[in-house]
């Protein structure tokens, strides 16, 4: 087989190189040109869970509530139905009516709109200017006794109001020219969360409440504004004055100017700042009881007037203080550690610009700084440098070449080995998208590149070691050294094909075991982790996977055919400057091997039983930091990092947001919210969707067997409510709840009288006459009824929920086709693992208990919360053991056929355990949270870290002699292109440290642990367990093992070509000699030349093939 595919190659090179460049360019071509590219506007989307038990009830929740849309399958009011059959019948005759009214007077119609469409206009601008005079006159001063509060208070309103009104008699009017607007004013509104904001904090720990520092706040907010400039004023939000003037910026100076009656926060006292500290403190005791409310009009919070004008104290205890200050413990403590400042803008990617301008700049000003800021960007900003940190990873690239292009010498070969790998990911790229058929291509995708590049040089590293080592080994055993030769193999192919063959089997017969037993372990590693049940994870496996394996397809066609065709068809000698540059590096990196070869074998063969040992100990270490303490820590916050820690939007979100009070309401989920009940009636919980796509969630599925109708089934649920009510979750809510167990509040509405007294209705059978449990005929006939009657209650006391009947829209009459229960329970949202599991654990128990001995009708119901995040946490830390296991087991499977020692691959395997568990740890140790990038990592840690181990093991067992022997010509063999992909790819990695993007800086700290870490513990761990359990070779008498012995000794103790002598074992098995039946034609003498480098020693020198 390898002797027909080498015979190919040699006869077929050009067609190879040629044929797989058409190919592959055309794959490549084909998905960037017919397919839209990949979008990361949203970089977390994929970062949930989708086929695990609870992630299949939230999509079934999900689609439960889409589906009561007013357009789609299920109504909450049966009234809906009855309305809009009715609407569709009216609309159907109204446009058979407008189509014939339309011809007729069409011309007529045309001069009415526009007469509307003038008077609208009109309406418009009359509307516009009133609104203006109003704002203009937006103070409104009363003066008066007030007896609902004391003379101490009213004294304190009256001297206020009077000093406001003196400043306001002196006030002019606000300059429009927007580089100089900072002034006060109260026309804006409230500061909204909508609106950019920033974090405003003093270098020294001083107060921002002290006249110093406000005053500098104060010049900070003039900094800003000059800084954005024209930027700004195009961006910001107006001013109901004029739209020539941008709104005021919300911060503490510009609120103490407002409250003085200052025109701008630069003329500001000391006094006005002491007198608004003096109001604060006042009025915060009535703000954390909830008196003192937003927009208090009308005296309604009963609360002094100093307290209420222009909000002022509640907006800066609300949204620009840290809640700290004021604190209810302490309203005296005007100690202002961080302060918000709001800015005009609003928060999305349109001010991407003027972040731009603030990034460049020195936002330090006075011994103020910005440590974080929110400006609703961090999507955008992280789709923008996504591509911009690209220039890392060519620049890692870059390294990369120029250490393969020292390595083989060959500058053209280093670049085709770049365009392989450029078509193994545009290959990959064409399988993902259009034989997996995935339509969702997340951004860590993209992190392939890196992976690929390092894995790409390895196998380029190992193919041109070998390849080097055969062709002189081959040639020197059939050849007669003289005098005046050439220095290429070229005029080899001169004597035939035969040889050229040789050296192309003998190569690949070496090389594609190595190479595929390597790319078999990455690529089961990537593709172990496809267990998860997280798409983004799924997705970056599959292309993970297949990207490794189209590479391995190309370094077996496109390399072999691209060194012979420059080693032997198109050799040209390099010009005089190149030719000295290369004798003198290859002159130093000779040296360099030899000292380190040197080095390391001496470590191994003296210290094997000590390396083994702390190595060892080392990795025993790690396992307990990985799996016991501190283990690998769960994700603490719903927020995905996308920047360093350093950065400002992830500052504000990891830092400062809690630390206000504003932030701590209105979010979707958490700040002491508790966790809901709810529990569901006919509906599956299946997820049908492609649990590959995010986007797609499937259909809703209706559960066949319920039936609430069902007199059973009544008397079951009331039972169910009634014992939830007594369970240690349950939380009791005061007030009516009519829709939250339905059936007791349809039991309420069946008791009442069956003839109105008033309008003498007769409301049978709806009514006292028919008794619980209701027949299915009454049930289904007064449910309507009821749910009709419910949604005609008073919002005061019904509000509609998700809890209740659902009644299917298609059915005549309208049928219960899912039932929803829903309550508060006592546990407040947390996001601890811990807690969490024990809340659904606790009420998943309790339901399945429940459910034993319902009746068939109501045997599949499910009970579902807010544990979205939970179930994340859950699926990383099963999924990523389990993913890492998964590939350290199949590793195994791989290494014992390879090397068909069980011995061996124990200790490889041992060294590759090791080397996952040292990176894991270290990672651990430096921070790393168990997130979807850091269980991607983990769970491919075993399939890149075996690779070393591997060349290591097939070097010995492919090796006869005794044990010491074999491990020596291991370490000669594979330390030198180990160590060099090792470097390489290390160093890719650490030029991605220096991006802003977390994930960038992620991976590039992982690849380069792994690299380092795992060539370590292959080279010292895995050979001192060689040279202590392994065991010598039979293959050879023992006279032979001693001269193996003592070649080998030789070789790794003082030859100075050592690359010469690396891989004499493949000529110690494999000696050819051409023999007579080949054709004295194709073997005459021939004048052939071995490389460079194996002419070190005695120059240019003259062989001749050997003749019979």
């Amino acid at each position: 087989m390898l002797s027909a595919y080498a015979k190919f190659i040699v006869r077929y090179s050009y067609f190879i190189i040629f044929g797989v460049a058409i190919v592959s360019t055309v794959l490549t071509i084909i998905p960037l040109v017919c397919r839209d590219l990949p979008s990361f506007s949203d970089p977390i989307i994929g970062f949930e869970t989708r086929g695990t038990g609870l992630a299949n009830r939230f999509i079934a929740w999900e689609n439960l509530i889409d589906e009561t849309r007013p357009s789609r399958k299920l109504a909450v009011n049966p009234k809906e139905i009855e309305d809009q059959i009715r609407m569709n019948l009216t609309f159907s005759k109204v446009l058979k009516i407008k189509g014939k009214y339309k011809l007729s007077h069409a011309h007529k119609k045309g001069r009415k709109n526009k007469k509307k469409l003038n008077n609208n206009t009109a309406f418009a601008k009359t509307s516009y200017k009133s609104e203006k005079n109003i704002s203009v006159n937006h103070v409104h001063w009363s003066f008066g006794k007030n007896i609902s509060y004391e003379d101490e208070d009213t004294a304190f309103l009256r001297n206020h109001t009077w000093k406001q009104w003196k400043s306001l008699k002196e006030m002019k009017f606000t300059p429009k020219d927007y580089r100089h607007h900072n002034y006060a004013s109260g026309i804006c509104g409230a500061p909204v969360v909508d609106y950019a904001h920033l974090v405003v904090k003093t270098t020294d720990g001083s107060s921002l409440l002290t006249f110093e520092n406000v005053q500098n706040v104060c010049k900070l907010q003039s900094k800003l504004v000059q800084l954005g400039g024209k930027v700004y004023f195009d961006l910001c939000q107006r001013s109901m004055q004029s739209e020539d003037l941008c709104c005021p910026m919300w911060s503490i100076p510009n609120y103490i100017a407002l409250i003085s009656g200052k025109i701008t926060c630069e003329n500001i006292t000391k006094q006005d700042v002491d007198t608004t500290i003096d109001i604060i403190r006042k009025c915060a005791g009535y703000f954390h009881n909830f008196t003192l409310m937003a927009s208090c009009k009308m005296n309604i919070c009963r609360v002094p007037k100093y307290c209420t004008q222009y909000d002022a104290v509640y907006n800066l205890l609300f949204y620009l203080v840290d809640f700290d200050a004021f604190a209810p413990q302490n309203v005296s403590n005007a100690f202002v550690k961080n302060s918000m400042l709001f800015l005009p803008l609003p928060t999305s990617s349109t001010i991407l610009p003027y972040y731009e301008l603030l990034q460049s700049s020195n936002l330090s000003c006075d011994g103020l700084i910005i440590p974080a800021m929110d400006f609703g960007l961090r999507n955008a900003l992280f789709d923008l440098w996504l591509i911009q940190d690209a220039w890392l990873i060519a620049l890692g690239g870059f390294f990369v070449l120029i250490g393969v292009w020292i390595y083989t010498k060959s500058l053209l070969l280093t670049v085709l080995l770049f365009i392989a790998i450029g078509y193994s990911l545009g290959v990959a790229y064409f399988l993902y998208v259009y034989i997996f058929s995935l339509d969702f291509f997340p951004f860590m995708n993209l992190l392939v590149i890196v992976v690929v590049i390092g894995i790409g040089a390895d196998d380029a590293f190992i193919y041109v070691k070998v390849w080097t080592m055969v062709s002189k080994r081959l040639i020197k055993d059939n050849i007669i050294i003289q005098e005046n030769g050439l220095s290429d193999i070229k005029n080899v192919s001169s004597a035939g094909e035969t040889i050229l063959v040789q050296i192309l089997e003998e190569t690949l017969k070496h090389t594609v075991i190595a190479i595929f037993i390597t790319t078999l372990t990455t690529a089961v590693a990537f593709f172990a982790s496809y267990v998860s049940y997280i798409p983004a994870i799924n997705c970056f496996s599959v292309f993970a996977g297949t990207t490794v394996l189209v590479n391995f397809f190309l370094m077996m066609t496109w390399l072999p055919a691209s060194v012979f065709i420059l080693d032997v068809k198109m050799y040209i000698s390099s010009c005089l400057f190149l030719g000295a540059f290369n004798k003198a590096l290859n002159s130093i990196g000779e040296d360099i091997k030899v000292i380190l070869n040197r080095f390391i074998t001496t470590c191994i063969m003296r210290l094997y039983v000590g390396l083994a040992l702390i190595l060892g100990a080392v990795g025993v270490c790690s396992i307990v930091v990985v799996f016991y303490y501190p283990g690998l820590q769960l994700p603490d916050t719903k927020t995905f990092q996308l920047f360093q820690s350093s950065h400002p939007f992830e500052m504000y979100d990891f830092h400062y947001s809690d630390r206000f009070i504003f932030e701590n309401f209105g979010r979707d989920v958490g700040s002491g919210m508790k966790m809901p009940l709810r529990w569901i009636w006919g509906i599956e919980a299946i997820d049908n969707g492609n649990h590959m796509d995010p986007a797609s969630k499937g259909k809703l599925i209706f559960d066949e067997s319920f039936s609430i109708s069902n007199p059973q089934s009544q008397v079951w649920l009331s039972r169910f409510c009634r014992n939830l009510k007594n369970q240690p979750f349950y939380q009791p809510t005061p007030g009516p709840l009519l829709p939250n167990c339905f059936i007791e509040s349809f039991k309420m509405y069946m008791s009442r009288r069956c003839i109105d007294v008033i309008d003498k209705m007769n409301r049978t059978p709806c009514c006292e006459s028919s008794s619980f449990p209701y027949t299915k005929d009454v049930f289904d006939y007064c449910i309507i009824k009821a749910m009709e009657s419910l949604y005609q209650t008073p919002r005061e006391i019904f509000i509609p929920g998700v809890a209740g009947p659902k009644f299917l829209r298609s059915a005549n009459p309208p049928v219960v086709a899912a039932f929803v229960v829903e309550f508060e329970s006592v546990v407040p949202y947390s996001m601890s693992y811990t807690d969490m599991h024990n809340f659904y654990e606790q009420v998943e128990n309790w339901t399945q208990y429940e459910l034993i001995s319902a009746p068939p009708g109501m045997k599949n119901g499910w009970f579902v919360s807010d544990l979205q995040f939970y179930d994340l946490q859950k699926t990383l830390a099963s999924g990523t053991i389990m993913a890492l296991m998964l590939s350290a087991a199949l590793g195994f499977i791989v290494l014992i056929p390879s090397t068909f020692s069980f011995v061996v691959s124990t200790c490889a395997l041992a060294a590759m355990i090791f080397s996952s568990t040292v990176t894991i740890a270290i990672l651990v140790l430096s921070g790393w949270k168990l997130n979807i990038l850091e269980s991607v990592s983990i769970s491919t840690s075993a399939g890149l870290a075996v690779d070393f181990s591997l060349h290591y093991a097939l070097s010995y067992t492919n090796t006869s002699g005794s044990k010491s022997a074999r491990v020596k010509n291991a370490l000669c063999t594979s330390s030198g292109p180990t160590a060099a992909a090792a470097f390489t790819t290390g160093l890719a990695g650490i030029f991605l440290l220096r991006s802003n993007l977390l994930p960038y800086s992620q991976i590039g700290m992982f690849l380069a642990l792994i690299m380092s870490v795992s060539w370590v513990y292959a080279t010292f761990f895995l050979c001192s367990l060689l040279q202590v359990f392994g065991r010598g070779s039979c293959k050879e008498a023992v006279a032979d093992e001693k001269n193996s012995v003592s070649r080998v000794s030789s070789v790794c103790s003082g030859v100075p070509n050592l690359e010469s002598h690396e891989l004499e074992h493949l000529a110690d098995s494999n000696r050819t000699n051409i023999t007579h039946s080949h054709s004295p034609s194709n073997i005459s003498a021939t004048t052939v030349v071995l490389h460079e480098d194996f002419d070190n020693k005695a120059g240019k020198i003259t062989v001749n093939l050997l003749n019979d």
